[in-house]
């Protein structure tokens, strides 16, 4: 029992010393604080990226029409656009920021969650290219559940 400990903890150590050690994120949580607390969704916006001008193009975002548990609803966003940013945005909760993503150079942006939303609203995805905000939105009509229960 204790050699298998032993190689599988080996194993595991070998498999940590292999991840490559140059990723770096950013932590918006730290450096943009406000952006986390803001109510609503240009609020948001504004103070991740400056800006709430976005162009409805290039973003792909998919959420279902109909949320039947408002307390685990998919959604993705993918992008062919070489963006350094991602986020996500709701209006149905009290904080409108739900995500936000830092993108590799030459990282591919297809990514999946799931999010809570308390009741029937707006799913935005951003992407931000070199400063050009791009985006796609879709309403989500959750039926039951939620954050509140």
């Amino acid at each position: 029992m204790n050699r298998r400990n032993f190689l599988g903890l080996g194993l595991g150590a070998a498999a940590v010393a292999m991840v490559p050690m140059n990723l770096s994120a950013i932590d918006f949580r730290a450096t943009k604080p406000a952006a986390w607390t803001a109510k609503k969704v240009d609020a948001a916006m504004t103070e991740l990226f400056g800006t709430t001008a976005t162009t409805a193009s290039g973003v792909k975002l998919k959420a279902p029409d109909i949320a039947e548990n408002g307390a685990v609803i998919p959604v993705s966003v993918s992008s062919d656009l070489a963006g350094k940013t991602v986020a996500i945005f709701q209006d149905a909760n009290p904080e409108a920021t739900v995500v936000v993503f830092t993108v590799p150079a030459g990282g591919i942006i297809d990514y999946s969650i799931r999010i809570k939303m308390m009741k029937t609203g707006t799913v935005t995805a951003v992407v931000n290219v070199d400063g050009k905000l791009h985006s796609d939105a879709k309403l989500v009509k959750v039926t039951k559940g939620g954050c509140g229960g």
